[in-house]
């Protein structure tokens, strides 16, 4: 395991200066509320939009395409708008219309207007939700020390879980076709939002010129980074092994509702299913003991995770890569059969790789990425995470054709080739700042 860095900010610059300053903590809060709020929106993709997509369009194939060509819209746009970002520093703007956008677009899901307008008020979302990520990300440097990126990603992440609870509580026992949900659904999304979009800003310096002469700077930016990164190996291979990873993530959180339900279909027809002595009867009773149980731990992961974090983030990264495997190949064995060991294979090892990816995989980009360009670097991070949607597409098409376990285990494959990658990555030394 290589040495722990930690990026260097000079302290005369603008974001030593507002580190110094009181109402650190106020700022903090704000940030990681932001976390709290996004879940909400991946939460209610999970457990609301899926089962509720899924009747409306009779399949999965559809859905599966659509969130592949939204995030690959996003994959293609967040490299650009990560550079403009630092030309203009105009981050908090950038992420209110991200924001909006999303919110008005999971307000059209209710509206009754078929199928193509729910597809396409899909990748209006995704496409939105995604971009904002890059954003709000980018924030991150702005609110805290960079010795306390770790802590503070973690504290995010961890906390972000309990919009997932959230909607567990409010709006999974309301009734499948009822409109209402998506409303509520945006309306929470926003209101988690607030703080950050009021109070955070990006500290950076603006550059001179024009909105035009910015873009054509972000443009030659970008393209010089990427004419760069070939010989930034150790950077490389971390994006490589982050597109693996957020593949397998991104297309677990997607199906774990209608996973679980699938498997466990025949016990609940029977009434036969028993979960740690409690009778369950009901596909909400289900998923509300599973999410909530998947969330909790996610929370309590991501919380725990960040002073690890901080002391050695690719440890951390390569561990819960390592606990995802383990969850695939225990949601398949014992998905149907046996509840205490879904819940302590999919279910808990689950809940560590979600939190321990997104945790580590933050800090890793930071001390990876010379900080006067970090936004410019997150969207070549926004890349990894955008364009992780093969696994999604791959899972829609096999679980129609074969099923959902047979669906399950090819995301074993993307897994292992990211493990891989990431076995190559080395840290720059304690003190050596990154790479210019």
């Amino acid at each position: 395991m290589a040495t722990r860095h930690t990026a260097v900010v000079p302290e005369t610059s603008p974001l030593a200066a507002a580190n110094a300053l009181p109402g650190d903590r106020l700022r903090v809060s704000a940030w990681v509320l932001y976390d709290l709020a996004n879940t909400v929106y991946a939460a209610v993709l999970t457990f609301v939009f899926v089962p509720f997509a899924k009747q409306q369009l009779g399949g999965l194939t559809a859905q599966g395409a659509v969130n592949f060509a939204s995030m690959v819209a996003a994959g293609l746009l967040v490299p650009l708008l990560g550079a403009l970002a630092d030309h203009t520093a105009r981050t908090r703007g950038y992420l209110t219309v991200a924001t909006v956008g999303c919110v008005l677009a999971m307000f059209g899901w209710g509206l009754d207007l078929g199928g193509t307008w729910l597809l396409l008020c899909f990748f209006v979302a995704n496409l939105t939700y995604n971009v904002g990520l890059l954003f709000y990300n980018s924030l991150l440097p702005s609110v805290v020390s960079p010795d306390r990126i770790g802590r503070v990603s973690g504290l995010g992440v961890g906390l972000g879980y309990f919009g997932t609870i959230l909607v567990l509580a409010v709006l999974l026992p309301l009734p499948v076709a009822d409109p209402t949900r998506f409303v509520i659904a945006g309306l929470m999304f926003l209101v988690g939002a607030l703080p950050c979009l009021l109070l955070v800003r990006d500290l950076r310096p603006s550059r001179s010129g024009s909105a035009r002469s910015s873009m054509r700077a972000a443009t030659s930016s970008l393209a010089e980074a990427l004419r760069r990164l070939p010989r930034h190996r150790a950077l490389l291979w971390f994006l490589l092994g982050n597109f693996c990873l957020v593949d397998v993530l991104n297309t677990a959180v997607l199906f774990f509702a209608d996973f679980t339900v699938d498997v466990f279909q025949r016990d609940l027809d029977q009434g036969a299913l028993q979960v740690l002595g409690v009778a369950i009867t009901s596909r909400e009773g289900l998923l509300s003991l599973m999410g909530l149980c998947l969330n909790g731990l996610a929370l309590a992961f991501g919380i725990g995770l960040g002073i690890w974090t901080d002391r050695a983030p690719l440890r951390v990264m390569r561990t819960s890569g390592l606990a995802l495997l383990g969850a695939l190949i225990g949601g398949a064995v014992f998905g149907g059969h046996s509840a205490a060991g879904y819940l302590l294979t999919l279910v808990a090892l689950g809940a560590f790789g979600l939190a321990g990816i997104w945790t580590a995989g933050r800090k890793i980009l930071l001390l990876l990425a010379p900080p006067e360009h970090v936004g410019q670097y997150f969207g070549l991070y926004g890349i990894t995470t955008k364009l992780s949607v093969v696994g999604a597409f791959v899972y829609g098409v096999v679980a129609d054709a074969w099923g959902s376990k047979a669906a399950m285990l090819v995301q074993g494959v993307p897994l292992l080739l990211g493990l891989a990658c990431l076995a190559m990555v080395r840290l720059p030394a304690a003190g050596t700042p990154p790479t210019r």
